[in-house]
């Protein structure tokens, strides 16, 4: 599974629209379908139903929804967490190479 897949189904999922979430993630709609037709096979469940219009989610769609967001949130919080470490870490070694420097 990739990251993107569980992006493209938030947009789906908020805007109940294909075209409209393939434009706001740009890529091609088809290409944007694909992308929910592979999240939907690795997931094993249909998770939009397409016989609507606008496009509804399935129960299990509500489900990968709500998860989905809390883990989209948890990784961008990890990847903030890491660069402000890495920052850290580069005004540390700042600091310390004047120091270093005269010994």
């Amino acid at each position: 599974m990739e990251t993107k897949w569980l992006e493209d189904f938030v947009s789906l999922a908020e805007t109940r629209s294909f075209s409209r979430s393939a434009q706001l993630r740009h890529v091609t709609q088809p290409a944007f379908s694909r992308r929910i037709q592979s999240l939907e096979a690795w997931a094993g469940v249909a998770l939009i139903d397409r016989s609507s219009y606008p496009t509804r989610l399935t129960p299990a769609g509500e489900t990968l929804y709500a998860q989905a967001l809390e883990l989209l949130q948890s990784l961008h919080n990890t990847r903030d967490m890491l660069r402000s470490q890495g920052l850290a870490e580069q005004d540390l070694m700042a600091l310390l190479e004047p120091s270093l420097q005269k010994s």
